[in-house]
């Protein structure tokens, strides 16, 4: 039995009876978080961009648009959700593996308001599409980073078509000819991150994974064993399965996506990290450090003679934008940062703005900012977790115009596996997130719904309160 089939086996055969309170109460927080971002990231000009671009597609209203009044077709709704939660770039990250969750929380939702699946039934597939795509991401990483691959495109898709496959109860076959649809899909550069781009690839995952089980339902047939090719010193097209395609002959590990399979579930693994800033993850450490120490001692950008940055490569390879002038740039930028977390006391959706990043204040403070890979950090570079490696150590000194130097040094920001964020965390963040798109009391009612996601009889009635000015109950 190949790696395809024993990961199409754990998405179609797992018992639900097997799946742990532990991964059912994280999954409840993933779809709060990124519920959340969302509906901020809804107003975004690469959202509205794609759903004027469904408009002109046309296709029939199956699924809602989160942050919007309408629907679309299943495909376009989960693409159109996806870029929306991908593109403040505040949503999660799962260590040694991707944002998960960024794809998963709207190909489920996508997938269950269109079957009329409950809450229940749509968490049970979560975990499971989640779990598919954490062992696949786990063989293949880092070297699809390293690649140049953006791996949310790639990944997402698996992870989309494994839940899509336990939701629409698919067969064995046609749970494989899904990952074989998804396989021939997925891309994304990494040259795009920095832009819309990065979104797009999002967005680019759920739709191809959502995809893949329609077509894989309706009887569409491909190789049945994708991920892993066939060495047999010919070279033929079935040398190339997913795994050599996208990461080079020899260059990844199936021993790694098998290791675990059926016995853990990496939503209980406490591996999932919360943003609380929007921006990429790895800096999040670096920002808390010098949020701390902003308002310790109340700085001020005119004290300012210099700011020393030490961080990871693999943190400055995250990051590595050294001006940024508009918010997809900032967003990778560690000058900007610090630059910002500095003067603002804050680094939420306000600080990461297109106004924000172009003003004056912060784009002199920016020039005074020096980002430093010292040697005795070098070795956190490649898969978050092993052997030691963290993306987030950072030591930062603020050198004062009257000769004072103010320094600290983190290895984890809030959020972290080390510093969990919480229920209330994350409904405070729902709140902010939502602030502007939707009422007070819709916010409340859908923070409840997710709240009991289990006991909720139709997916369908917590879209509805998503969209504003809903006032229908569900038909």
């Amino acid at each position: 039995m190949g790696i395809t089939e024993k990961l199409a086996r754990l998405a179609i055969e797992s018992p639900s009876t097997k799946i742990s309170r532990e991964a059912i109460a994280s999954a409840k927080l993933r779809f709060l978080d990124i519920i959340g971002v969302t509906i901020a990231g809804a107003r975004h000009p690469s959202t509205l961009i794609s759903m004027d671009v469904a408009r002109q597609i046309g296709g029939r209203a199956q699924a809602s648009i989160i942050g919007h009044a309408g629907k679309t077709s299943v495909p376009l709704a989960g693409y159109i959700n996806g870029v929306a939660a991908h593109a403040l770039e505040y949503d999660d990250y799962t260590k040694s593996v991707t944002h998960v969750s960024v794809c998963m929380v709207p190909g489920a939702l996508a997938l269950a308001e269109h079957l009329g699946l409950s809450g229940a039934r749509m968490l049970e597939a979560f975990v499971i599409g989640f779990q598919v795509e954490s062992h696949i991401a786990k063989g293949l990483r880092p070297y699809l980073l390293d690649r140049g691959w953006h791996p949310n495109g790639i990944l997402g898709a698996f992870g989309v078509a494994a839940a899509g496959a336990r939701m629409m109860n698919l067969d064995l076959q046609q749970t494989r000819m899904a990952f074989g649809l998804a396989a021939s899909q997925g891309s994304g550069v990494r040259k795009n991150v920095g832009s819309m781009g990065k979104a797009f690839h999002v967005g680019h995952g759920v739709r191809c994974g959502i995809f893949s089980v329609l077509l894989a339902a309706a009887g569409y047939k491909v190789d049945p064993d994708i991920i892993e090719g066939r060495d047999d010193g010919v070279e033929g097209h079935d040398r190339y399965g997913m795994a050599d395609t996208f990461n080079g002959v020899g260059n990844y590990r199936l021993d790694k996506m098998e290791a675990g399979l059926g016995t853990e579930w990496e939503l209980a693994n406490n591996t999932t990290i919360v943003r609380l800033h929007p921006g990429s993850t790895a800096p999040g450490a670096a920002i808390d450090a010098m949020l701390n120490l902003a308002r310790e001692h109340s700085l001020q950008a005119s004290q300012v003679e210099r700011i020393e940055l030490e961080v990871t490569p693999q943190c400055l390879a995250i990051a590595p934008y050294t001006t940024a002038h508009d918010s997809h740039k900032a967003r990778f930028c560690l000058a900007y940062d610090m630059a910002v977390a500095l003067i603002d006391k804050a680094a939420g959706l306000r600080q990461y703005t297109d106004e924000r990043v172009r003003q004056s204040d912060v784009q002199q403070l920016m020039q005074q900012v020096r980002v430093i890979v010292p040697d005795d950090l070098r070795h956190h570079r490649g898969q978050w977790g092993e052997e030691g490696v963290n993306w987030g150590e950072m030591r930062l000194r603020v050198v004062l115009k009257d000769g004072r130097i103010l320094s600290t040094a983190r290895s984890h920001a809030r959020g972290w596996s080390e510093e969990p964020a919480t229920w209330d965390d994350l409904a405070e963040k729902y709140r902010d997130c939502a602030s502007d798109v939707l009422p007070q009391s819709q916010i409340e009612e859908s923070i409840a719904m997710i709240a009991e996601l289990e006991s909720l009889p139709r997916v369908r009635k917590l879209m509805t309160v998503l969209q504003p000015r809903a006032r229908n109950a569900e038909r």
